[in-house]
């Protein structure tokens, strides 16, 4: 009797635990990449920061190096009981020893943090909001050259010939890159993108400075003075709106993007950039270009006169089997702040990979970069020009 009742108890518990509803669990793929380059120079100016590799060397380089640059990725998707779509994203850096050199080979010279990005994505028919480090929708709706070249060589004027080439800034504008943003890092912010409406889509993103972890109090409420050497910048807001359509054979994307930061130290401007973009696609062949400009450079007082910046990029692609091929060009100028003339930096390039499939990727890119200081009494050593190859190995999984 007692092992019949035994019996009848478990097999009623097995019941009651078949018939539960079972836990969804998110869905998380884990996956990487790594970036494998060589790269030689040749220039007129060395010694500079960054370096090749991104290390602060002595005047005279040997114009050669590696560089490596390691991520592992870490995805979760899920959906609440409402059906509201949320997706969370983590982009970990795992050189090791933080990478080559005390600055890790940014292309920037800065050093890199534990993570690149690291969001949470919240997604209904209303459209997405984002919670995290990631860039802003200045960068993220924007069209130019890049799209156009990111699959040859390592992405043209908005690729890695920074970090084999020595420049000297204008106004603080970012050189690496087509984007003329101040706040082009990861910071914390939020971000609202709407559905996307008869091929139109806008965004906006808003960041309390680029620095963001956790509590934050302004330099001013510490007490610090208001001097033309101290910058408070804040509240960085950016807008981007862009339209996305086929015709016939013709794809085209188009896109207008701005931000302002405001700045606590009345001594300074506020920090304002927008630009304008395009690319159209045609069988295997892309063509992407964008107009930016700054009204006044970062940081200069409310008095400066003649800072204001200029940009322009303009990249071509083709596509052919494993093969993808890219030229592009860009031109910045910036005024001599409270001068006249101007300073600039062009670079051209051309980019080549071969697709080996499975995640392998070869690559190769040769540039050339010419730096001009426009300002009466500049030292020559602020001008440069130089050619660079860069050949490497990347896979992403």
């Amino acid at each position: 009797m007692k092992k019949a009742l035994l019996g009848t108890t478990a097999i009623v518990g097995a019941s009651l635990l078949a018939a539960a509803p079972a836990v969804a669990k998110p869905t998380v793929n884990i996956g990487g990449a790594l970036d494998f380059q060589v790269g030689w120079t040749s220039q007129d100016r060395e010694g500079w920061s960054p370096t090749p590799g991104g290390v602060i060397g002595p005047s005279t380089e040997r114009g050669y190096s590696f560089f490596q640059r390691t991520l592992i990725t870490i995805n979760a998707t899920d959906k609440t009981d409402s059906g509201m779509q949320w997706a969370f994203r983590l982009d970990l850096n795992a050189d090791a020893d933080g990478g080559p050199g005390a600055s890790n080979g940014l292309k920037d010279g800065t050093a890199r943090d534990a993570a690149d990005k690291v969001t949470l994505d919240l997604s209904d028919d209303w459209g997405q909001v984002s919670l995290g480090a990631d860039y802003g929708v200045f960068r993220t709706l924007s069209f130019g050259s890049k799209d156009a070249t990111k699959s040859a060589g390592t992405g043209g004027v908005d690729g890695s010939w920074s970090r084999w080439y020595n420049r000297t800034s204008i106004g603080g504008s970012r050189f690496e890159s087509s984007t003329t943003v101040r706040d082009a890092t990861t910071s914390s912010r939020i971000t609202y993108v709407t559905p996307r409406i008869v091929g139109f889509q806008a965004g906006v993103s808003y960041a309390m400075d680029r620095t963001t972890i956790g509590r934050f109090r302004a330099a001013e409420a510490d007490g610090t003075a208001s001097t033309a050497s101290n910058s408070f910048e804040q509240n960085f807001w950016s807008g981007a709106v862009n339209y996305v359509n086929k015709f016939g054979d013709f794809d085209v994307g188009l896109s207008f993007a701005g931000t302002e930061a405001s700045n606590s130290n009345e001594l300074l401007q506020n920090t304002r950039s927008f630009h304008t973009g395009a690319v159209v696609g045609y069988g295997p062949w892309k063509i992407g270009g964008r107009y930016a400009w700054k009204p006044d450079s970062v940081d200069n007082a409310s008095t400066s006169t003649n800072n204001d910046y200029d940009q322009w990029d303009l990249g071509v692609g083709f596509t052919t089997g494993p093969w993808s091929l890219a030229l592009s060009f860009m031109r910045q100028e910036q005024g001599v702040t409270n001068n006249t003339g101007s300073m600039s930096n062009d670079v051209y390039a051309f980019g080549t990979t071969y697709d080996m499939g499975g995640g392998l990727q070869l690559y190769g890119e040769v540039f050339h970069a010419k730096t001009k200081s426009g300002a009466p009494t500049a030292n020559s050593a602020s001008n440069n020009e130089g050619t660079g190859l860069i050949s490497g190995v990347r896979v992403k999984f």
